[in-house]
């Protein structure tokens, strides 16, 4: 029986994946071109794993009309094809083993019995395409911690989890992920090859198998063939062919000077290039203490934002505001600007869970420019400089508040009681 469940309005990632990227999306969104939103990109995912940024850009850009996706693992890119041109098939079939598996429920011998089966069956790689699939994400819903590992025979490899009733298959998703694959163009090879099937402007988005932090820590065998060091290097050197044809490129890997210091394989690797440093989690290490927050590396072609252009963004919020006593002032240098907390309307500390909040949610299109006097000294908004400093921004926009037109101003019917002015 065909499956006509409705498509809802959000996609999501249909395996679990170790090192997803749904944590890193607010950075890799900061990260985008300026001009995304309004051009119309070819974006391209070499290695798409369970593809949390691809959908994500395809459900708030729906001015890209075209992306590429590529994966090595043959497995994962068939899942994706099944998906686009078959979703009602895959779903009968993981509808079957979704039954079949919570039947054993109360039967954890047999529960592993059939779990070690259908692992069999899905090496032998002998099945139909959508059942092949359907193999492949149940193992993923029920294997330890969701990790995909093959070996040098392309055999997978991960024991069973210990879920009672895990969810195998989410048919509403599925068919929301097969509408958006209508736009994709699926391809399973080398990453280099997607470079071909690009016209016009593209923004390629890497996400390689990260560079161990340790011998012990490697889990980047997606794929019979190893990525290692060589790998990264020679997907510096693409990074590099991408720029001198004016593509624009954003990367993902592991931040091994986090871990060792004196460790700079990265940062000398892409030393003309900007390098940031974001948090994340880890949650696929077997031992749990040693699983919790890091740093990562996003790097990218764009020249990194050292300015905050929010008057011109803003210019029609500020016309109403506009008084003999203020001055909009663009590009100011953020160390000129003093501190004399005497002039400033409120004294409030500074806290970091609102420093935090503004970095986090950052958008120049609501930020509001700080207050200062006319000798560029701070009269409102600590907390907005005191980010821009962490963010590393260089310039920023800002309003001249001149206090002493403010103070014989009979307008503005603000009464003197200190050095301190409101806007």
């Amino acid at each position: 029986m065909r499956n006509e469940l409705l498509i809802p309005m959000q996609a999501k990632p249909f395996l679990k994946w170790a090192g997803g990227k749904t944590q890193l999306i607010n950075d890799i969104e900061k990260a985008l071109p300026h001009d995304f939103r309004q051009q119309n990109y070819t974006y391209v995912e070499p290695f798409v794993g369970s593809g949390a940024v691809l959908f994500w850009i395809l459900q708030n850009y729906p001015n890209i009309q075209h992306a590429i996706i590529n994966d090595i693992n043959a497995d994962l890119i068939n899942a994706y094809r099944i998906i686009a041109k078959q979703p009602n098939e895959l779903i009968e079939v993981l509808q079957q083993l979704e039954h079949e598996f919570h039947a054993l429920v109360n039967q954890p011998e047999q529960k592993k019995e059939y779990y070690y089966e259908k692992r069999t069956a899905f090496n032998s790689r002998s099945t139909d395409l959508a059942t092949q699939a359907g193999l492949f994400i149940f193992l993923n819903r029920t294997c330890f911690n969701g990790l995909f590992r093959v070996n040098k025979n392309n055999a997978f490899n991960v024991p069973m989890g210990d879920y009672k009733k895990p969810t195998i298959c989410d048919a509403p998703n599925l068919l929301a992920v097969s509408e958006l694959l209508q736009r994709v163009e699926i391809l399973n090879g080398d990453y280099q090859a997607t470079l071909d099937h690009v016209n016009g402007d593209a923004l390629f988005y890497f996400d390689p198998p990260y560079k161990p932090l340790s011998k012990t820590s490697s889990f980047n065998s997606y794929a019979k063939e190893e990525f290692d060091d060589n790998e990264q290097i020679r997907l510096r050197d693409f990074c590099q062919q991408l720029d001198q044809l004016n593509h624009k490129w954003i990367l993902s890997n592991s931040d091994v000077r986090g871990k060792d210091p004196n460790d700079d394989f990265f940062d000398d690797l892409y030393q003309a290039f900007t390098i940031s440093r974001v948090h994340a989690t880890r949650m696929i290490n077997a031992n749990a203490d040693k699983r919790g927050k890091l740093t990562e590396l996003l790097i990218t072609n764009q020249p990194k934002k050292d300015y905050l252009p929010v008057i011109k963004m803003n210019i029609d919020m500020f016309t109403k505001f506009d008084k003999p006593y203020w001055v909009f002032k663009e590009k100011v240098n953020v160390d000129d600007i003093k501190i004399d907390k005497s002039l400033m309307s409120f004294d409030n500390p500074i806290l970091n869970s609102t420093l935090n909040n503004i970095k986090y949610y950052f958008d120049e299109v609501f930020w509001l420019p700080i207050t200062v006097n006319k000798d560029f000294y701070l009269l409102d908004g600590q907390h907005r400089l005191t980010a821009a400093k962490q963010m590393n921004l260089k310039y920023i926009d800002v309003v001249i508040q001149n206090t002493e037109l403010l103070e014989n101003n009979e307008d503005t019917k603000i009464t003197k009681k200190s050095k301190k002015f409101i806007l």
